[in-house]
Protein backbone atom coordinates (compact mmCIF):
# COMPACT_ATOMS: atom_id res chain seq x y z
CA UNK A 1 0.00 0.00 0.00
CA UNK A 2 1.01 3.63 -0.41
CA UNK A 3 1.76 5.40 2.86
CA UNK A 4 2.12 9.18 2.73
CA UNK A 5 3.69 11.04 5.65
CA UNK A 6 2.92 14.74 6.05
CA UNK A 7 1.11 16.81 8.64
CA UNK A 8 -1.43 18.11 6.12
CA UNK A 9 -4.36 15.73 5.58
CA UNK A 10 -5.39 17.70 2.51
CA UNK A 11 -1.97 17.28 0.90
CA UNK A 12 -1.90 13.54 1.68
CA UNK A 13 -5.34 13.10 0.14
CA UNK A 14 -4.30 15.03 -2.97
CA UNK A 15 -1.16 12.91 -3.48
CA UNK A 16 -3.05 9.65 -2.96
CA UNK A 17 -5.67 10.77 -5.49
CA UNK A 18 -2.86 11.42 -7.95
CA UNK A 19 -1.75 7.78 -7.75
CA UNK A 20 -5.32 6.51 -7.93
CA UNK A 21 -5.96 8.48 -11.12
CA UNK A 22 -2.58 8.00 -12.80
CA UNK A 23 -2.18 4.29 -12.03
CA UNK A 24 -5.82 3.13 -11.79
CA UNK A 25 -5.06 -0.54 -12.46
CA UNK A 26 -2.08 -0.96 -10.14
CA UNK A 27 -2.17 1.69 -7.40
CA UNK A 28 -3.59 -0.81 -4.89
CA UNK A 29 -0.58 -3.07 -5.47
CA UNK A 30 2.06 -0.36 -4.95
CA UNK A 31 4.04 -0.76 -1.75
CA UNK A 32 6.12 2.23 -0.64
CA UNK A 33 6.30 5.17 1.75
CA UNK A 34 6.40 8.83 0.72
CA UNK A 35 7.76 11.36 3.22
CA UNK A 36 7.10 15.01 2.44
CA UNK A 37 8.49 17.92 4.47
CA UNK A 38 8.23 21.60 3.58
CA UNK A 39 10.63 24.12 5.17
CA UNK A 40 11.50 27.65 4.06
CA UNK A 41 9.95 27.19 0.60
CA UNK A 42 11.90 23.96 0.06
CA UNK A 43 10.08 20.64 -0.44
CA UNK A 44 11.99 17.58 0.78
CA UNK A 45 10.54 14.36 -0.61
CA UNK A 46 11.73 10.77 -0.18
CA UNK A 47 10.16 7.61 -1.55
CA UNK A 48 11.28 4.21 -0.36
CA UNK A 49 9.86 0.72 -0.48
CA UNK A 50 9.38 -2.13 -2.91
CA UNK A 51 11.48 -1.52 -6.06
CA UNK A 52 12.01 2.17 -5.32
CA UNK A 53 14.36 4.25 -3.21
CA UNK A 54 14.79 7.88 -4.19
CA UNK A 55 14.69 11.37 -2.75
CA UNK A 56 14.59 14.91 -4.00
CA UNK A 57 14.66 18.56 -2.97
CA UNK A 58 12.46 21.01 -4.87
CA UNK A 59 12.21 24.77 -4.47
CA UNK A 60 8.59 25.85 -4.06
CA UNK A 61 7.74 28.57 -6.54
CA UNK A 62 4.66 30.80 -6.66
CA UNK A 63 2.10 27.95 -6.54
CA UNK A 64 0.50 25.49 -4.15
CA UNK A 65 2.81 22.74 -2.94
CA UNK A 66 0.70 19.90 -4.29
CA UNK A 67 1.25 21.09 -7.89
CA UNK A 68 5.03 21.03 -7.44
CA UNK A 69 4.97 17.61 -5.75
CA UNK A 70 2.69 16.05 -8.36
CA UNK A 71 4.91 17.30 -11.19
CA UNK A 72 7.84 15.58 -9.50
CA UNK A 73 5.83 12.36 -9.13
CA UNK A 74 4.51 12.58 -12.70
CA UNK A 75 8.06 12.72 -14.08
CA UNK A 76 9.17 9.94 -11.75
CA UNK A 77 6.39 7.46 -12.59
CA UNK A 78 5.66 8.48 -16.19
CA UNK A 79 7.24 5.35 -17.68
CA UNK A 80 5.41 2.94 -15.37
CA UNK A 81 3.23 0.40 -17.17
CA UNK A 82 -0.43 1.49 -17.30
CA UNK A 83 0.45 5.07 -16.31
CA UNK A 84 -2.40 7.35 -17.41
CA UNK A 85 -0.87 10.62 -18.57
CA UNK A 86 -4.19 12.21 -19.51
CA UNK A 87 -4.77 15.67 -18.01
CA UNK A 88 -1.23 15.65 -16.64
CA UNK A 89 -1.20 16.27 -12.91
CA UNK A 90 -4.81 17.45 -12.75
CA UNK A 91 -7.22 15.07 -11.00
CA UNK A 92 -10.32 17.23 -10.46
CA UNK A 93 -13.77 17.04 -12.02
CA UNK A 94 -13.51 20.39 -13.86
CA UNK A 95 -10.05 20.74 -15.45
CA UNK A 96 -11.19 23.53 -17.76
CA UNK A 97 -12.27 25.72 -14.86
CA UNK A 98 -8.61 26.02 -13.90
CA UNK A 99 -7.15 26.01 -17.41
CA UNK A 100 -9.53 28.72 -18.66
CA UNK A 101 -7.46 31.19 -16.62
CA UNK A 102 -4.42 30.18 -18.67
CA UNK A 103 -6.26 30.48 -21.99
CA UNK A 104 -7.77 33.86 -21.09
CA UNK A 105 -4.42 35.51 -20.46
CA UNK A 106 -2.15 33.84 -23.01
CA UNK A 107 -1.80 33.19 -26.73
CA UNK A 108 -2.35 29.67 -28.04
CA UNK A 109 1.39 28.86 -28.15
CA UNK A 110 1.99 30.37 -24.72
CA UNK A 111 -0.95 28.36 -23.35
CA UNK A 112 0.42 25.09 -24.70
CA UNK A 113 3.79 25.78 -23.06
CA UNK A 114 2.19 26.62 -19.71
CA UNK A 115 0.00 23.52 -19.85
CA UNK A 116 3.08 21.30 -20.17
CA UNK A 117 5.47 23.19 -17.90
CA UNK A 118 3.00 23.62 -15.05
CA UNK A 119 0.48 20.81 -15.46
CA UNK A 120 2.25 18.23 -17.71
CA UNK A 121 -0.60 18.32 -20.23
CA UNK A 122 0.68 17.36 -23.69
CA UNK A 123 0.14 19.25 -26.94
CA UNK A 124 -2.65 17.08 -28.39
CA UNK A 125 -4.69 17.10 -25.20
CA UNK A 126 -3.99 20.78 -24.65
CA UNK A 127 -5.22 21.53 -28.15
CA UNK A 128 -8.45 19.58 -27.48
CA UNK A 129 -9.05 21.46 -24.22
CA UNK A 130 -8.35 24.77 -25.96
CA UNK A 131 -10.89 23.83 -28.63
CA UNK A 132 -13.53 23.27 -25.92
CA UNK A 133 -12.68 26.59 -24.32
CA UNK A 134 -13.06 28.43 -27.64
CA UNK A 135 -16.40 26.69 -28.27
CA UNK A 136 -17.61 28.01 -24.88
CA UNK A 137 -16.38 31.53 -25.50
CA UNK A 138 -19.68 33.17 -26.50
CA UNK A 139 -21.46 31.80 -23.43
CA UNK A 140 -18.52 32.70 -21.18
CA UNK A 141 -18.50 36.30 -22.48
CA UNK A 142 -22.24 36.70 -21.82
CA UNK A 143 -22.25 35.02 -18.39
CA UNK A 144 -22.28 37.03 -15.18
CA UNK A 145 -22.98 36.52 -11.49
CA UNK A 146 -26.49 37.98 -11.77
CA UNK A 147 -27.74 35.26 -14.10
CA UNK A 148 -29.42 32.15 -12.74
CA UNK A 149 -30.41 28.72 -14.04
CA UNK A 150 -32.81 26.07 -12.77
CA UNK A 151 -32.25 22.35 -12.24
CA UNK A 152 -35.12 20.02 -11.30
CA UNK A 153 -34.49 16.40 -10.35
CA UNK A 154 -37.02 13.64 -11.00
CA UNK A 155 -35.85 10.45 -9.22
CA UNK A 156 -38.09 7.93 -11.00
CA UNK A 157 -37.41 5.43 -13.79
CA UNK A 158 -39.24 2.54 -15.50
CA UNK A 159 -36.44 0.26 -14.19
CA UNK A 160 -32.97 0.64 -12.70
CA UNK A 161 -30.17 0.10 -15.21
CA UNK A 162 -27.26 -1.97 -13.92
CA UNK A 163 -24.78 0.90 -14.32
CA UNK A 164 -26.94 3.51 -12.58
CA UNK A 165 -25.85 4.97 -9.25
CA UNK A 166 -28.30 7.89 -9.13
CA UNK A 167 -31.02 8.24 -6.52
CA UNK A 168 -33.71 6.63 -8.65
CA UNK A 169 -36.89 4.80 -7.71
CA UNK A 170 -38.90 2.40 -9.84
CA UNK A 171 -42.23 3.90 -10.93
CA UNK A 172 -44.72 4.09 -8.05
CA UNK A 173 -47.82 6.19 -8.76
CA UNK A 174 -48.53 7.11 -5.14
CA UNK A 175 -44.97 8.28 -4.56
CA UNK A 176 -44.79 10.04 -7.94
CA UNK A 177 -47.98 12.01 -7.24
CA UNK A 178 -46.81 13.06 -3.77
CA UNK A 179 -43.33 13.92 -5.04
CA UNK A 180 -44.85 16.11 -7.75
CA UNK A 181 -47.09 17.86 -5.23
CA UNK A 182 -44.19 18.64 -2.87
CA UNK A 183 -41.90 19.64 -5.72
CA UNK A 184 -44.42 22.09 -7.15
CA UNK A 185 -44.90 23.59 -3.68
CA UNK A 186 -41.14 24.07 -3.37
CA UNK A 187 -40.99 25.82 -6.75
CA UNK A 188 -43.97 28.06 -6.02
CA UNK A 189 -42.74 29.10 -2.57
CA UNK A 190 -39.06 29.65 -3.46
CA UNK A 191 -37.84 33.15 -2.63
CA UNK A 192 -34.91 34.34 -4.70
CA UNK A 193 -32.98 37.55 -5.18
CA UNK A 194 -32.63 37.57 -8.94
CA UNK A 195 -34.44 39.70 -11.46
CA UNK A 196 -35.64 38.61 -14.86
CA UNK A 197 -36.08 35.16 -16.36
CA UNK A 198 -33.95 32.08 -15.87
CA UNK A 199 -31.12 31.72 -18.39
CA UNK A 200 -31.87 28.00 -18.71
CA UNK A 201 -34.06 25.31 -17.16
CA UNK A 202 -33.05 21.65 -17.01
CA UNK A 203 -35.30 18.81 -15.85
CA UNK A 204 -33.20 15.69 -15.31
CA UNK A 205 -33.27 12.41 -13.47
CA UNK A 206 -33.96 9.58 -13.37
CA UNK A 207 -36.31 9.71 -16.29
CA UNK A 208 -38.59 12.78 -16.04
CA UNK A 209 -41.02 11.48 -18.68
CA UNK A 210 -41.64 8.36 -16.57
CA UNK A 211 -43.85 10.31 -14.14
CA UNK A 212 -46.56 10.74 -16.76
CA UNK A 213 -47.98 13.67 -18.70
CA UNK A 214 -50.12 15.18 -15.96
CA UNK A 215 -47.40 15.31 -13.30
CA UNK A 216 -44.71 16.51 -15.68
CA UNK A 217 -47.02 19.23 -17.01
CA UNK A 218 -47.73 20.48 -13.47
CA UNK A 219 -43.99 20.82 -12.82
CA UNK A 220 -43.33 22.60 -16.11
CA UNK A 221 -46.26 24.99 -15.60
CA UNK A 222 -44.98 25.92 -12.14
CA UNK A 223 -41.49 26.57 -13.52
CA UNK A 224 -42.77 28.78 -16.34
CA UNK A 225 -45.03 30.72 -13.98
CA UNK A 226 -42.26 31.24 -11.42
CA UNK A 227 -39.22 31.80 -13.63
CA UNK A 228 -40.75 32.85 -16.94
CA UNK A 229 -39.82 31.72 -20.45
CA UNK A 230 -36.18 30.81 -20.90
CA UNK A 231 -33.60 30.68 -23.71
CA UNK A 232 -33.01 26.96 -23.23
CA UNK A 233 -35.49 24.52 -21.69
CA UNK A 234 -34.22 20.92 -21.50
CA UNK A 235 -36.17 17.83 -20.49
CA UNK A 236 -34.47 14.46 -20.38
CA UNK A 237 -36.64 11.93 -22.20
CA UNK A 238 -33.86 9.39 -21.94
CA UNK A 239 -35.78 6.12 -22.13
CA UNK A 240 -38.06 5.49 -25.05
CA UNK A 241 -40.28 3.21 -22.93
CA UNK A 242 -41.35 6.35 -21.02
CA UNK A 243 -42.50 8.26 -24.11
CA UNK A 244 -45.86 8.90 -25.70
CA UNK A 245 -46.93 11.18 -28.51
CA UNK A 246 -49.01 13.17 -26.02
CA UNK A 247 -46.02 13.81 -23.73
CA UNK A 248 -43.82 14.98 -26.60
CA UNK A 249 -46.59 17.26 -27.91
CA UNK A 250 -47.07 18.73 -24.44
CA UNK A 251 -43.34 19.44 -24.14
CA UNK A 252 -43.29 21.14 -27.52
CA UNK A 253 -46.38 23.20 -26.68
CA UNK A 254 -44.71 24.35 -23.45
CA UNK A 255 -41.72 25.65 -25.43
CA UNK A 256 -39.31 22.97 -24.29
CA UNK A 257 -36.67 23.37 -27.01
CA UNK A 258 -34.07 20.75 -26.03
CA UNK A 259 -34.67 17.07 -25.22
CA UNK A 260 -32.43 14.07 -24.61
CA UNK A 261 -33.14 10.70 -26.20
CA UNK A 262 -30.50 8.35 -24.85
CA UNK A 263 -29.79 5.00 -26.52
CA UNK A 264 -26.58 4.51 -24.43
CA UNK A 265 -25.55 1.85 -27.00
CA UNK A 266 -26.99 0.49 -30.23
CA UNK A 267 -25.62 -2.96 -29.44
CA UNK A 268 -28.79 -4.95 -28.67
CA UNK A 269 -26.88 -7.82 -27.04
CA UNK A 270 -25.43 -5.33 -24.56
CA UNK A 271 -28.59 -3.29 -23.93
CA UNK A 272 -30.63 -6.42 -23.17
CA UNK A 273 -28.32 -7.27 -20.26
CA UNK A 274 -28.57 -3.86 -18.59
CA UNK A 275 -32.16 -4.12 -17.30
CA UNK A 276 -33.03 -1.52 -19.93
CA UNK A 277 -35.52 -1.58 -22.79
CA UNK A 278 -34.41 -2.47 -26.33
CA UNK A 279 -33.60 0.33 -28.78
CA UNK A 280 -35.47 -1.32 -31.65
CA UNK A 281 -38.07 1.51 -31.55
CA UNK A 282 -35.54 4.29 -31.04
CA UNK A 283 -35.67 5.43 -34.68
CA UNK A 284 -39.46 5.77 -34.49
CA UNK A 285 -39.34 8.06 -31.45
CA UNK A 286 -36.47 10.09 -32.83
CA UNK A 287 -38.43 10.73 -36.03
CA UNK A 288 -41.52 11.70 -34.01
CA UNK A 289 -39.47 14.25 -32.05
CA UNK A 290 -38.03 15.60 -35.30
CA UNK A 291 -41.46 15.90 -36.92
CA UNK A 292 -42.77 17.80 -33.88
CA UNK A 293 -40.01 20.34 -34.41
CA UNK A 294 -37.76 20.15 -31.34
CA UNK A 295 -34.85 22.51 -31.98
CA UNK A 296 -32.16 20.48 -30.24
CA UNK A 297 -32.02 16.73 -29.61
CA UNK A 298 -29.21 15.26 -27.54
CA UNK A 299 -28.19 11.60 -27.57
CA UNK A 300 -26.14 10.00 -24.76
CA UNK A 301 -23.82 7.06 -25.34
CA UNK A 302 -21.80 5.16 -22.72
CA UNK A 303 -18.40 3.68 -23.56
CA UNK A 304 -17.26 0.58 -21.68
CA UNK A 305 -20.55 -1.20 -20.93
CA UNK A 306 -20.27 -4.96 -20.23
CA UNK A 307 -19.93 -6.86 -23.49
CA UNK A 308 -18.76 -3.87 -25.52
CA UNK A 309 -15.48 -3.64 -27.41
CA UNK A 310 -13.80 -0.88 -29.37
CA UNK A 311 -15.49 -1.79 -32.66
CA UNK A 312 -19.02 -1.99 -31.22
CA UNK A 313 -18.62 1.34 -29.42
CA UNK A 314 -17.42 3.11 -32.56
CA UNK A 315 -20.31 1.48 -34.41
CA UNK A 316 -22.78 3.00 -31.92
CA UNK A 317 -21.18 6.44 -32.38
CA UNK A 318 -21.47 6.09 -36.16
CA UNK A 319 -25.13 5.10 -35.77
CA UNK A 320 -25.78 8.15 -33.57
CA UNK A 321 -24.14 10.40 -36.17
CA UNK A 322 -26.48 8.95 -38.83
CA UNK A 323 -29.45 10.30 -36.86
CA UNK A 324 -27.81 13.76 -36.98
CA UNK A 325 -28.87 15.04 -33.54
CA UNK A 326 -27.63 18.50 -32.59
CA UNK A 327 -25.81 17.16 -29.51
CA UNK A 328 -24.03 13.86 -28.82
CA UNK A 329 -22.68 13.25 -25.33
CA UNK A 330 -20.08 10.53 -24.80
CA UNK A 331 -19.81 9.14 -21.27
CA UNK A 332 -17.35 6.57 -20.03
CA UNK A 333 -18.73 3.91 -17.71
CA UNK A 334 -17.93 4.70 -14.07
CA UNK A 335 -18.30 1.98 -11.45
CA UNK A 336 -19.86 4.04 -8.69
CA UNK A 337 -21.14 3.02 -5.28
CA UNK A 338 -24.81 2.13 -5.49
CA UNK A 339 -24.76 0.64 -8.98
CA UNK A 340 -25.42 -3.06 -9.50
CA UNK A 341 -22.23 -3.37 -11.54
CA UNK A 342 -20.24 -2.01 -8.57
CA UNK A 343 -22.05 -4.25 -6.11
CA UNK A 344 -21.29 -7.27 -8.32
CA UNK A 345 -17.59 -6.27 -8.51
CA UNK A 346 -17.70 -5.91 -12.28
CA UNK A 347 -14.23 -5.67 -13.81
CA UNK A 348 -13.65 -4.84 -17.46
CA UNK A 349 -10.69 -6.66 -19.04
CA UNK A 350 -11.34 -5.40 -22.57
CA UNK A 351 -8.46 -3.61 -24.32
CA UNK A 352 -10.00 -0.47 -25.81
CA UNK A 353 -6.71 0.77 -27.25
CA UNK A 354 -6.96 4.28 -28.69
CA UNK A 355 -10.78 4.31 -28.59
CA UNK A 356 -10.99 7.76 -27.03
CA UNK A 357 -8.81 9.34 -29.72
CA UNK A 358 -10.73 7.58 -32.49
CA UNK A 359 -14.10 8.64 -31.06
CA UNK A 360 -12.95 12.28 -30.90
CA UNK A 361 -11.68 12.13 -34.47
CA UNK A 362 -14.90 10.50 -35.73
CA UNK A 363 -17.17 13.10 -34.17
CA UNK A 364 -15.09 16.12 -35.17
CA UNK A 365 -14.84 14.85 -38.77
CA UNK A 366 -18.65 14.76 -38.81
CA UNK A 367 -18.98 18.39 -37.67
CA UNK A 368 -19.51 17.74 -33.96
CA UNK A 369 -17.36 20.06 -31.87
CA UNK A 370 -16.54 19.37 -28.19
CA UNK A 371 -18.14 22.05 -26.02
CA UNK A 372 -17.94 20.79 -22.44
CA UNK A 373 -16.02 18.18 -20.50
CA UNK A 374 -15.97 16.79 -17.01
CA UNK A 375 -14.18 13.91 -15.34
CA UNK A 376 -15.36 11.21 -12.99
CA UNK A 377 -13.58 8.64 -10.90
CA UNK A 378 -13.66 4.84 -11.20
CA UNK A 379 -14.07 4.93 -14.99
CA UNK A 380 -13.25 1.74 -16.91
CA UNK A 381 -11.75 3.43 -20.01
CA UNK A 382 -10.95 7.06 -19.37
CA UNK A 383 -12.08 9.58 -16.80
CA UNK A 384 -13.49 12.06 -19.29
CA UNK A 385 -17.07 12.66 -20.37
CA UNK A 386 -17.47 14.96 -23.36
CA UNK A 387 -20.40 16.83 -24.85
CA UNK A 388 -20.30 17.47 -28.61
CA UNK A 389 -22.50 19.88 -30.54
CA UNK A 390 -23.13 21.03 -34.05
CA UNK A 391 -22.23 24.67 -34.67
CA UNK A 392 -24.30 27.12 -32.59
CA UNK A 393 -26.07 24.31 -30.69
CA UNK A 394 -24.04 24.05 -27.47
CA UNK A 395 -26.11 23.62 -24.31
CA UNK A 396 -26.16 26.74 -22.14
CA UNK A 397 -26.95 24.79 -18.98
CA UNK A 398 -24.20 22.21 -19.42
CA UNK A 399 -21.55 24.90 -19.86
CA UNK A 400 -22.58 27.29 -17.08
CA UNK A 401 -23.19 24.42 -14.65
CA UNK A 402 -19.98 22.51 -15.35
CA UNK A 403 -17.73 25.58 -15.51
CA UNK A 404 -19.55 27.22 -12.57
CA UNK A 405 -20.14 30.46 -14.46
CA UNK A 406 -23.62 31.28 -13.16
CA UNK A 407 -25.98 30.60 -10.27
CA UNK A 408 -27.84 27.29 -10.17
CA UNK A 409 -31.07 26.83 -8.20
CA UNK A 410 -31.81 23.17 -7.58
CA UNK A 411 -35.20 21.62 -6.81
CA UNK A 412 -35.98 18.04 -5.89
CA UNK A 413 -34.19 15.09 -4.39
CA UNK A 414 -30.42 15.50 -4.12
CA UNK A 415 -30.41 18.68 -6.24
CA UNK A 416 -27.69 21.21 -5.50
CA UNK A 417 -28.14 24.98 -5.28
CA UNK A 418 -25.01 27.05 -5.91
CA UNK A 419 -25.28 30.81 -5.36
CA UNK A 420 -22.37 33.19 -5.93
CA UNK A 421 -21.69 35.34 -2.86
CA UNK A 422 -20.22 38.85 -2.79
CA UNK A 423 -16.69 37.40 -2.77
CA UNK A 424 -17.31 35.58 -6.05
CA UNK A 425 -17.41 32.15 -4.40
CA UNK A 426 -20.27 29.67 -4.48
CA UNK A 427 -22.35 28.96 -1.41
CA UNK A 428 -23.67 25.43 -1.85
CA UNK A 429 -26.81 23.83 -0.48
CA UNK A 430 -27.49 20.16 -1.22
CA UNK A 431 -31.05 18.85 -0.90
CA UNK A 432 -31.68 15.63 0.99
CA UNK A 433 -31.16 12.41 -0.95
CA UNK A 434 -33.72 10.50 1.11
CA UNK A 435 -36.96 10.08 -0.85
CA UNK A 436 -39.07 9.13 2.16
CA UNK A 437 -37.99 12.29 3.99
CA UNK A 438 -38.90 14.38 0.95
CA UNK A 439 -42.35 12.77 0.76
CA UNK A 440 -43.19 12.90 4.48
CA UNK A 441 -41.77 16.28 5.47
CA UNK A 442 -45.18 18.00 5.46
Amino acid sequence: MIKIENESEGLKKSIFEFFRMKLPKTYKDLNFNIKIKIEDQIIFISIFGENINTSGMIRLQDEKAHFTIKRYLFDLFFEEENFDSSFGILTGVRPLKLLAKVFEGSSYDESMKILWDKYRIGRDEGDFLYKIYKNQEDIRINSNIDKYNIYVHIPFCPSRCLYCSFDTTIENKEKIDLYTKNLVEDINSYKFNFSGEANSIYIGGGTPTSIGLENLEKIIDSLIKKFGPTREFTVECGRIDSLSLEILKMLKNKDVNRISLNPQTFNEDVINKLNRVSNKDFEFWFKVARELGFEIINMDLIMGLPGENKESILSSIERAIEFSPENITIHTLALKNGSKLFENSYHNEEDFGNLLEESKKLLIENNYEPYYLYRQKKSVISSENIGYAKKDHSSIYNIVMMEELENIIGFGLGASTKILNKDGKFERNLNSKNLEDFLRRR
